[in-house]
């Protein structure tokens, strides 16, 4: 049967093509094309392909940068926690001898403990040394100004790389909102090459290799087929695998990104969005399953994901 619907479809798009091996094929693609552009027939499409390429790969280069200075913003303000953790650590002791026979005003200081502080997640830290500055300011009298200076100079430093940490984080999800609309726009705009070069020259295959490079896409599906690594848009359904044939298959799956939910799930049809919250990963999830512990059956073996939330994120997904 001729699916003359294929020919509408907008290819390059699959999250089995990473970006790195998208860039690689555009470059390859834009070389090609550039030798070999008859009388300038093909000058237009050469023209928007290398600007959908430019911004894509503007975009891939600032998120790569930014990543990396997400990563030194979060360094510095682990190491600027540790050094807070261990001055109200070292401070318990002279506050509890301090208020040896007033226990309600060492209770102020630590209600629930030194314990208090080590476990506390971010938010929470952030706020409990804020108590924890309050009380001291209340307190000043008792202790001597370097005591008060030592605590105040760390959780300054502390709150200064927090909100550095989450400002370099904000630079890291615009850029994957930029990519999530410059990505679709190159693979667009590389299936309007390819229809416009086989339109051109209908009938005559051998051009398929004059303009593209099929290897560079075969690597990047005989990559996938064991492991799939990719960036999901908000409101996009991806196919992971639809190549999971037994229920035994045992799958590896990471998500990372802020505010990162994703629901998957197998299903059917390789683009049915997966609206069940059952299997929803979010941001630092890393979990090991079997394919029937999610839902494989022998009517539902492709393995989908969905992400319903507003900003992009990513996903690995392994088999093992």
């Amino acid at each position: 049967m001729i699916e003359l619907v294929k020919y509408f479809r907008i290819l390059f798009r699959s999250a089995k093509i990473s970006l790195e091996r998208l860039k690689g094929f555009t470059e390859d693609h834009i070389q090609r094309l550039t030798a070999n552009n008859p009388g300038g027939i093909f000058t237009q499409i050469l023209t928007d392909v290398t600007a959908a390429y430019n911004a894509f790969f503007g975009d891939l280069a600032s998120e790569a940068l930014n990543e990396a200075v997400k990563e030194g913003k979060t360094i510095a303000m682990n190491d600027s926690r540790d050094a807070l953790q261990k001055n109200i650590s070292d401070n318990e002791g002279l506050v509890r001898y301090t208020y040896r026979d007033n226990d309600s005003f060492y209770e102020e200081f630590y209600p629930l403990g030194v314990t208090e502080y080590l476990r506390a997640d971010l938010a929470t830290f952030d706020t409990i040394t804020l108590r924890y500055r309050t009380v001291l300011s209340n307190h000043a009298g008792d202790f001597t100004a370097q005591f008060s200076l030592d605590f105040n100079t760390l959780r300054g430093t502390f709150v200064t790389n927090r909100n550095l940490q989450l400002a370099a984080k904000g630079d890291v999800a615009a850029e994957k909102s930029d990519i999530a609309a410059s990505k679709p726009a190159l693979a667009k705009q590389l299936t309007v090459d390819l229809l416009t070069i086989s339109l051109q020259y209908v009938g005559d295959e051998s051009k398929a290799d004059v303009y593209f490079d099929q290897a560079i896409l075969n690597a990047a599906f005989n990559e996938s087929a064991k492991k799939v690594t990719a960036d999901i848009n908000p409101d996009e359904t991806q196919n992971v695998f639809d190549n999971i044939s037994q229920p035994d298959v045992r799958l590896r799956i990471r998500v990372t990104g802020d505010d990162a939910a994703f629901n998957f799930g197998f299903k059917a049809a390789d683009n049915s969005v997966v609206t069940e919250t059952t299997h929803q990963l979010t941001n630092g999830a890393d979990v090991t399953v079997t394919s029937a512990e999610w839902g494989w059956t022998s009517t539902n073996k492709n393995l989908n994901v969905t992400n319903p939330g507003a900003v992009a994120g990513s996903y690995v997904v392994e088999k093992i």
